[in-house]
């Protein structure tokens, strides 16, 4: 990192508190060598650490270096300065210790082995004032101290007093001029600095804004937009740590020189967890083929296009056209279409975005069909009870037809008792292999990425106008419908369908597509070859005497049309697994 120039302080006379500020700032800067050689021992530490273990103790461990590295990297400064001033507060009446009212204020926290603060952290509350007191609202502040450094060398004291009577009462000496002003007087070079010492009042109060909605920082050339944006950034994540590490901050420029420009500020304020962007850059394999008119170029830039995607998004979130029905070890399970549509206005009202929600539409529908399974197998039971004893040592041989496969676990659920956990997770995994659950599943709430779900939009008019008829005019929206074919000018508002990209338990991964199935805009598509043949959920049962069956899907239909093939009772015709 660049030194701080001294903006010419050397010429000015030497402040009286200038060798007493030198010896803390000393003490200081011992401590951070301190610090920083411990993060070194542990980080050597890690990797000296054989590879064993198990997965759980491997992930802790790997987390924890990785921890580690970053701390190590927050505490490597270079030739940054470390401390850039103090705050004198108004001490309570009765409260005579000054140095409970004394505070550093600096780039990183440091503290001494006692966890005595040194240095505090500029983003912490306790350092607010420093950057927002002013001669109307003082904050309790006597007096600001601002320092002018050049490496660990301190080279002038600027102060600013508050209260002049408690200054005086605490003896405070006052001298020297504006830190902003000395800060105007540094040579500039070929990149952007931080101003994490001379941030203003009105800026502080933008890096500081709340969490939650949108900020937007407006102002002339020069007038300091992009460096409030990015200190605003290094303080999100130092507040809201464990809220925003998981999901990660992304900053966008205009350009790679932009970005060169100022890529080494953050670092110099200890954050290495923001990730540099161009607008390009966030789908690098997608290429501007042809040009496009202004008016569209326009319009795709446009803030309604944002409720455009919304509608377009929750389009793809629809029940099943007709009644689902299959068939399963003989007993017969129905998704009715009324079914499904409670089902996606249940999901619908969840948190999470499209792809988040996609296991818990896939549970309860996986749900409902187990359960009317478990419903099919007891009224079967029950209607052959009086041919079995429960009295006989052995149970009869059911019928290669028999919808009884399953004797023990069909007592027992007649009973009243819960069936055994491998059994539910075996049969819930079976009907969940049927090819038309799957389609099914896709039909209802598809996984998607952001492409796609921009691509099919464009591709087909129909799924234009529905997404935009209530939102643009019928010539704006027109104009939308395109060949399907990669085109950048898509991707700024790409992103806003991302929400669908994340991955997701159980929402499976798509790799290859067949182009007849991508151009379809609508329906569940065409069943997928049956998987191979499984075992009934009963076969892990042991005792029963009864021989087993490969059980499988005996007829298929949706709306009372066949779907699907006949299985013979030799096996299932064999395709891909989903």
């Amino acid at each position: 990192m660049p030194e701080q120039s001294d903006g010419g302080v050397d010429d000015r006379p030497a402040h009286p508190e200038l060798a007493a500020e030198q010896r803390y700032l000393d003490r200081a800067y011992d401590r951070l060598d301190d610090m920083r050689k411990a993060a070194s021992r542990v980080a050597e530490g890690y990797s000296e650490v054989r590879r064993g273990g198990t997965h759980q103790a491997r992930l802790e461990r790997d987390a924890a270096a990785a921890n580690t590295r970053r701390r190590l990297a927050a505490l490597n400064i270079g030739n940054a300065p470390l401390c850039f001033g103090r705050i004198d507060l108004e001490p309570e009446p009765g409260d005579e210790q000054q140095d409970d009212h004394r505070f550093y204020i600096g780039r990183i926290s440091v503290a001494e082995a006692d966890q005595t603060p040194l240095i505090v952290d500029w983003r912490a509350p306790v350092a607010e004032p420093f950057y927002r007191a002013t001669g109307v609202e003082t904050m309790g502040v006597v007096r600001r101290r601002h320092f002018q450094t050049r490496g660990r060398q301190l080279l002038g004291i600027d102060d600013e007093v508050f209260d002049a009577d408690a200054a005086d009462e605490a003896g405070f000496t006052i001298v020297g001029e504006a830190a902003l002003l000395s800060a105007l007087e540094r040579h500039r070079t070929g990149r952007m600095g931080d101003i994490v010492a001379t941030i203003q009042a009105e800026q502080d109060e933008a890096v500081r804004a709340a969490l939650s909605g949108i900020l937007v920082v407006a102002g002339g050339p020069g007038t300091g937009k992009t460096a409030v944006a990015l200190h605003r950034a290094a303080y999100l994540l130092y507040t809201h740590r464990q809220r925003l590490a998981s999901r990660g901050v992304l900053l966008v420029g205009p350009s790679p020189i932009f970005l060169r420009y100022i890529d080494e500020v953050l670092p110099s304020l200890g954050e290495d967890d923001v990730q540099l962007s161009t607008v390009s850059g966030l789908k690098p394999q997608l290429r501007a083929r042809t040009p496009e008119p202004a008016e569209l170029a326009a319009l795709k830039g446009d803030a309604r296009m944002a409720q455009v995607i919304a509608r377009a998004l929750r389009d793809r979130e629809r029940p099943l056209r007709h009644d689902l029905v299959v068939t399963l070890d003989g007993h017969a399970l129905r998704l009715r279409r009324a079914d499904s549509a409670r089902i996606v206005e249940r999901v619908r009202r969840r948190r999470g975005t499209h792809n988040e929600r996609r296991p818990a539409v896939t549970r309860l529908v996986l749900d409902h069909l187990r359960e009317q399974y478990v419903r099919s197998l007891v009224a079967a039971y029950e209607r052959d009870a009086s041919r079995i004893d429960p009295e006989a040592s052995t149970l009869p041989l059911p019928a290669p037809d028999d919808e009884l496969l399953d004797l023990p676990v069909a007592a027992a659920l007649a009973r009243g008792e819960r069936a055994p956990d491998d059994w539910e997770t075996e049969l819930t995994a079976r009907i969940r292999r049927l090819p038309e659950v799957r389609a099914a599943l896709e039909r209802v709430w598809p996984v998607l990425t952001g492409a796609e779900l921009v691509h099919d939009l464009f591709s087909f008019p129909a799924l234009v106008r529905s997404a935009a008829a209530r939102v643009l005019p019928r010539d704006e929206y027109q104009l939308l419908s395109r060949p399907r074919a990669p085109n950048v000018r898509d991707v700024p508002w790409t992103p806003g369908a991302e929400r669908a990209r994340r991955p997701v338990d159980g929402g499976g991964r798509r790799t290859r597509r067949r182009s007849g199935r991508a151009s379809r805009p609508t329906g569940s598509g065409a069943p997928a070859p049956s998987p191979p043949p499984s075992h009934s959920p009963g076969q892990r049962a042991r005792g029963c005497g009864s021989r087993r069956r490969r059980a499988g899907t005996r007829g298929v239909h949706d709306g009372g049309r066949s779907r699907g093939a006949l299985r013979g009772r030799g096996g299932a015709q064999r395709g891909r697994r989903g």
